[in-house]
């Protein structure tokens, strides 16, 4: 297990409590130990300094959104009680769990981060300083148990199952249900503070108390769903809590569809989304509320046919309707569509997708009124009244910036139109950057050079790099053929010359924590060393 404490925050002795915990026999998933599934899944574990801070508006979205999304199931219930009595007893579990988003959500928000799973990264990060804030005396138990609950979660990440979504309501409690079962079946002295600790949450994190209860009592069959974790559920499902007694919400099953088979998880909504995909003509149709917590599922996992290898014209039927997402928005700017005639929500333009009460494009927004669009194969631009800005002729477009320019590409060159579909920065450059304060860097014929909005070369093509980095704060980084990186100024003049270990990317006041022959401190923009 590779441990990596840079700045010395752990002993030796927890270094070593921490080996010894994980090399302990654990058979769990295939693995053998929790050392085992680090090492496999090459998860490294990164000591970090500081007491973390939970951002409130990252937590508030994502309880606002579960509240949303519950709200929403409730109201599709309510419309359809009328011709399903039965249907009752399911509007009072989603009544209970609105009720314990809002208690949750305060509770959840004073927790102290001692550890935390980063999925991009595939990193445990442990933090001993907010350990020893939480009690000093318990630094030992903090250390195993929250590395413990880590590993969970880099369980639930690995191949085959990092597809599915981060569903925090019945991850969070599961990954305290791993740690406390490893605690229990390694015999670890630390088990009943960690079962006491765990017991006292008043967040979804509480409910891993309540599945080792249950567990110990018989219920064999939730070990087994903690080892088959991820699986394909909503992102804002939770646990139900009936009669004191946690149920765990089930996976998506499988259908045989135009003979493929289909992994999908069927919603019990009032117009609930459906879709047809007809092979012959590779068209998708697509009916129904496609909300933001389905059509991640729908969409970007289950269905695959979405790509436009795959897909050759879309349908909407006369109920669909969509909050607003990416991948939706990459079908409607991208293939033809049909829009059923009955559809009160949207209708079509000239073949563009339009809000059927104001006209506004239904596609990829470019920023400052405009839209991107597909045409065989190309892109090209319309503004808001769907009159075309470009011709489609880019290969890619990105939004316009502050400076009114957006930049394209055209095969493998690249360059910048404004707002009047001009090519104010010819489409030549082997890359360019974004403007910064009328400069960008830009790359033409293997040289790096700088230009100005006007496309007049203020830095000649001759600075020799394999990567130049965008101008931040007057700087760009440099990286020399030694592997080593430096600064270079707006003149083109070499401030710090390439012999640090890391990227330099200085801050709005002029610093950048460096890496040179192992040792981390802080330098200026001159390579003046501060720490």
């Amino acid at each position: 297990m590779n441990i990596i404490d840079q700045n010395a925050l752990l002993t030796s002795e927890q270094k070593d409590l921490l080996r010894e915990n994980a090399n302990k026999a654990y058979s769990f998933g295939g693995f053998i130990s929790l050392d085992d599934i680090v090492t496999r899944l090459r998860v490294d574990v990164i000591i970090e300094p500081g007491t973390p801070i939970r951002s409130v508006d990252e937590y508030d979205d994502y309880y606002e959104k579960a509240i949303m999304y519950w709200r929403r199931m409730l109201e599709q219930l309510y419309e359809k009680i009328q011709e399903d009595d039965s249907l009752r007893a399911e509007c009072r579990n989603i009544r209970e769990k609105l009720e314990r988003l809002e208690v949750e959500r305060q509770a959840h928000s004073l927790m102290i981060l001692l550890g935390l799973y980063d999925s991009q990264k595939n990193v445990i990060k442990l933090f001993p300083e907010a350990m020893a804030k939480a009690d000093a005396s318990k630094m030992d138990e903090y250390l195993v148990s929250t590395f413990a609950h880590e590993v969970m979660h880099a369980y639930f990440n690995r191949p085959g199952h990092d597809k599915y979504p981060y569903a925090m309501f019945v991850e969070e409690p599961l990954a305290e249900f791993g740690m406390l079962l490893y605690l229990h079946e390694t015999h670890s002295t630390y088990y009943d503070w960690a079962h006491d600790n765990v017991s006292n949450k008043n967040c979804c994190y509480g409910y891993g108390a309540n599945f080792m209860y249950q567990y110990l009592g018989g219920d064999k069959s939730l070990r087994k769903y903690l080892e088959e974790y991820k699986i394909l559920i909503e992102e804002y499902e939770m646990i139900d809590n009936s009669n004191g007694r946690i149920s765990l919400p089930k996976g998506g099953g499988f259908v045989n569809i135009n003979g493929g088979t289909l992994a999908v998880k069927w919603i019990p909504a009032l117009y609930a989304p459906t879709y047809f995909y007809d092979k012959p003509s590779k068209t998708l149709g697509l009916d129904g509320y496609w909300g933001d917590y389905i059509h991640y599922y729908y969409i970007k996992r289950v269905s695959y046919v979405h790509y436009e290898d795959d897909v050759q014209h879309l349908y909407l039927g006369e109920n669909f309707e969509y909050d607003d997402c990416c991948e939706l928005k990459d079908l409607f700017s991208t293939i033809p569509i049909t829009v059923s005639s009955k559809n009160k929500k949207m209708m079509l333009i000239n073949g563009i997708l339009v809000r059927r009460n104001d006209h506004i494009p239904l596609i990829h927004s470019c920023g400052k009124g405009y839209y991107k669009l597909k045409r065989d194969g190309k892109y090209g631009i319309i503004d808001s009244q769907l009159n075309n800005v470009t011709p489609f002729k880019y290969d890619s477009i990105w939004s316009f910036q502050e400076n009114n320019l957006c930049k394209v590409k055209i095969d493998d060159k690249y360059g910048y139109i404004n707002a009047k579909g001009e090519e104010q920065v010819a489409v030549k450059y082997d890359n360019i950057e974004s403007f910064k304060n009328g400069l960008a860097v830009a790359k033409l014929d293997g040289f790096y050079g700088i230009i100005n909005e006007q496309d007049e070369v203020v830095v000649p093509f001759k600075l020799d790099y394999p990567y130049m980095s965008e101008l931040r704060n007057g700087y760009a980084s440099i990286r020399g053929y030694n592997n080593k990186w430096g600064t270079i100024n707006a003149q083109g003049q070499v401030v710090i010359p390439c012999e640090y270990d890391s990227q330099i990317v200085f801050d709005k006041d002029g610093f950048d924590r460096v890496r040179k022959d192992g040792e981390k401190f802080i330098i200026d923009v001159f390579g003046n060393r501060k720490s």
